[in-house]
């Protein structure tokens, strides 16, 4: 025992109780012996009396108790029969008594020992399961799981507090609901079909990811078991819900997985323009919000105008989203403008609080009632923000704030380099694009040239193991690198370069891809100066490369564009003029001619001169326009071609004829060859050919001449010629005599008139026959006029032919 410390001692309440019990039968077998003695009773009346009380004392106190009191009850017995009679029969009945109430007592005491240990024995098998059922309570509250049971139909019988948490709810609630209650309702159809499996037993286990609702409307997504279990009666089926939270883990993947969906969007090369839409439905898709916009600060840093619009596939939105776009958002007003002028991500966690929203009341109308925003930082400058709202109040964790921190920064930084690249592209003083995404290889080489270490970006970039690209690769690229600086005059890689010029090079793959690969050498020394080690970086510049090239095509095709439209234009005001300049003579002459023959006093042969003149001069006019016309039905497509089998000797004949009778100065000559075949055509439109060609030689050959018209079969073509020996055309014309609205403009020739439209139609129908047309020419010596047509048949009959 301790110093100090006190023995313990029994309450003195609790041992006088004992000692009363004690003492109570010895009492009570006491007065029993006083009445016998005064009453003079005998032994068999007072027996009951004395067994009574042995049964008492057997049921109350031990059983040495009951057999002490037993004996003084049969000493009771036994002492009046001794003391008061010297009879036999006397004492007999009394000593017969005595070992009555002795059995008995015995008797009593075994079967009270008994009947105790059964119920001690009962009652710790009730303790024990008390125990196992609290056990049992304690392991089911303390699971880091929600586990319920529910009858077949869904509805809960028991849950725990876990589950209640997760849904939250309180026990009670629950008890008073169904499974189908508390799930979302695009996953009740298929928690439906499952019980109905589980019912008919078709499955004994079912297990799924589904949301579930709290009792807040809010959404839980949760990962379900559900199996079945048998009850405790007979044929009574339950199923045990087992159900785990997984809206952390959900969290936690979706921004992972976010994450990396951006930065495939942020290094896929396109421009932010384009990659924005992209960016703000992998926010909501793995964020789990339901609406984004971009905002961009304007160019004077005064405002923020909504850029890009983003949201699921659901109605209401359009009054919120048309406000959005009206609204010109100043630094430091509602939620934007604080993210605007703070830089740091802001949320409003239910919007149906008081809050300084800019759209409070539409978002509202829309069914939008959270809000988070997070600032787009470029070089430190907040250029925009990006806005996420959801449909239901959510809390937003300290980890979701931080990796959108991280995710705006990465998109300012990514519209920077977009910008720059759009720059790069544009500017025609610096075409060769640089791709800051490139993966830049190092290795490490020894004074000697051997490769003593590379990072794996560029064992990935030329496909080797370390050892193959210390075998292989490095001697040919160390090659490669003295080839390439002795043609720039660089110093070779090994000759003690400070700080060295770039080299690029082309190299072989070890999956045979050819890669322009961009070298930098500077050398590391040792701690006396000397060169030790040499730091090589290795950029695959393929992509500049190549995208150079193609800046340099696309720059071409623009100065070719920028001809083409300078020379359209020249052409549309030589149109002007020319189709203006022959209207106005041809409507001259009309003008005159008709005021002439209006004011009278002329003769019948006067009036039928100038009325011929009107019509020369109306006629005039429609050439002009059935020209136009038909020139532009036949760049249109519009114009058909009657195909048939036509005598190209005929129709120059017939050409020759009609035009022997208006030029009288011109003489014609015929050199057809009479065994041309015939030729697939439209024999108007190669009259029309053949009458413009004619025409042309007599208008070019103002002094007289003469026009000689020729055929020959040249393989499956007839070939046509036009020959006369007029003026002539210059050489710098010769190329451009066929072109739209196009006419000499030097020497006598400028004074012809013409719209030159004449032979543009002419190039036009050869070509629609699948011939071709050429000029030959010299100024002061005539123009040969060249066209081919195909001929109808290769192996024409005799009959085809044109005989002489």
């Amino acid at each position: 025992m301790l110093p100090g410390a006190r023995p313990r001692t029994a309450p003195k309440s609790t041992w006088a109780r004992g000692l009363v019990r004690r003492l109570t039968p010895l009492t009570a077998i006491a007065a029993v012996f006083a009445i016998q003695a005064a009453a003079g009773a005998g032994p068999v009346l007072v027996f009951p009396l004395y067994l009574t009380i042995i049964l008492l004392t057997a049921l109350q106190l031990s059983r040495i108790d009951s057999l002490a009191t037993a004996v003084l009850a049969a000493i009771g017995i036994l002492i009046p029969s001794l003391v008061g009679t010297d009879q036999p029969a006397d004492i007999a009945p009394a000593i017969l008594l005595a070992l009555v109430l002795m059995v008995s007592a015995v008797a009593i005491t075994e079967v009270v020992r008994q009947g105790r240990d059964v119920a001690a024995d009962t009652q710790r098998k009730a303790d024990a399961v008390a125990a196992s059922e609290e056990r049992l309570r304690t392991m089911l509250e303390a699971a880091m799981v929600g586990l319920a049971l529910a009858d077949p139909g869904g509805r809960w019988i028991e849950v725990n507090d876990r589950l209640g948490m997760i849904l939250g709810r309180t026990r009670d609630e629950l008890i008073q609901m169904n499974l189908d209650d508390v799930t979302a309702e695009n996953d009740r159809a298929a928690l439906a079909e499952a019980l109905v499996l589980l019912r008919s037993g078709d499955i004994v286990r079912w297990e799924a990811e589904l949301n579930q609702l709290r009792a807040d409307g809010t959404r839980v997504p949760v990962a379900i078991a559900i199996t079945t279990a048998s009850g405790h009666a007979p044929g009574e089926s339950l199923l045990l819900v087992q159900e785990t939270d997984i809206s952390a883990r959900r969290r936690v993947d979706g921004m992972r997985d976010c994450l990396v969906a951006l930065r495939h969007v942020i290094v896929s090369g396109s421009p932010w323009e384009q990659a924005v839409p992209q960016l703000l439905s992998s926010l909501c898709a793995y964020l789990g919000w339901d609406l984004a916009q971009f905002w961009l600060a304007d160019s004077g840093r005064q405002a923020l105008r909504v850029r890009h619009f983003w949201h699921r596939e659901a109605a209401g939105y359009e009054e919120f989203r048309e406000q959005s776009r009206a609204m010109a958002i100043p630094m430091g007003f509602g939620l934007l403008g604080r993210v605007w002028q703070s830089g740091v991500v802001a949320a409003l966690e239910d919007l149906s609080l008081p809050n300084d929203y800019e759209r409070s009341d539409s978002a509202r109308g829309a069914g939008l009632k959270s809000a988070i925003a997070f600032p787009l930082v470029e070089s430190g400058v907040v250029v925009g923000v990006i806005e996420l709202l959801g449909d239901h109040p959510r809390v937003v964790q300290d980890d979701e704030v931080t990796m959108l921190a991280t995710v705006g920064v990465e998109i300012g930084q990514f519209i920077r380099r977009s910008d720059v690249a759009q720059a790069l592209r544009r500017s025609e003083a610096d075409h060769r694009a640089i791709f800051e995404r490139s993966p830049i290889g190092i290795v490490r080489i020894s004074s000697d040239g051997e490769l003593v270490e590379a990072n794996p970006a560029v064992l990935g970039m030329l496909a080797h193991d370390f050892e193959g690209m210390r075998e292989n690769a490095w001697p040919d690229l160390l090659r490669a690198y003295d080839q390439a600086a002795s043609r720039q005059r660089f110093a070779p890689l090994l000759a003690g370069i400070t700080g060295g010029g770039s080299v690029q090079v082309r190299a072989a793959t070890g999956a045979g891809k050819w890669l322009w690969l961009q070298l930098t050498a500077t050398s590391i020394p040792d701690p006396n100066g000397r060169p030790e080690h040499l730091l090589v970086m290795i950029e695959d510049v393929t992509t500049v490369r190549e995208t150079s090239d193609q800046l340099a095509e696309a720059l071409e095709s623009q100065r070719n564009a920028n001809a083409n439209l300078e020379k359209l234009d020249r052409t549309k005001t030589e149109f002007l003029s020319i189709v203006s300049h022959e209207f106005r003579t041809a409507l001259t002459g009309i003008q005159g001619f008709s005021e002439l023959i209006r004011d009278g006093g002329l003769e019948q042969d006067e009036v039928r001169a100038y009325g011929g003149y009107i019509f020369n001069d109306a006629d005039r006019i429609n050439r002009l326009i059935g020209d136009m016309l038909d020139l532009d039905r036949m760049e249109s497509g519009r114009m058909g071609m009657r195909s048939g089998d036509v005598d190209i000797n005929e129709v120059l004949s017939e050409a020759m004829a009609r035009a022997g009778t208006a030029a009288a100065t011109v003489e014609f000559k015929a050199d057809l060859d009479p065994r041309l075949p015939i030729v697939a055509g439209d024999r108007d439109r190669l009259i029309q050919v053949v009458s413009n060609l004619v025409n042309n030689a007599i208008k070019y050959s103002p002094d007289g001449g003469t026009v000689t018209l020729s055929t020959r079969a040249e393989g499956g073509y007839a070939l046509v010629s036009v020959t006369d020996t007029g003026l002539g055309i210059p050489p710098d014309e010769i190329g451009h005599v066929f072109e739209r609205f196009r006419r000499v403009r030097s020497g006598a020739a400028q004074s012809i008139p013409g719209t030159g439209l004449g032979l543009t139609i002419v190039k036009q129908i050869v070509e629609m026959h699948g011939g071709k047309i050429w000029v030959e020419s010299a100024v002061g010596h005539g123009s040969a006029f060249h066209f081919t047509i195909p001929l109808s048949v290769e192996d024409a009959t005799p009959m085809q032919r044109r005989h002489a």
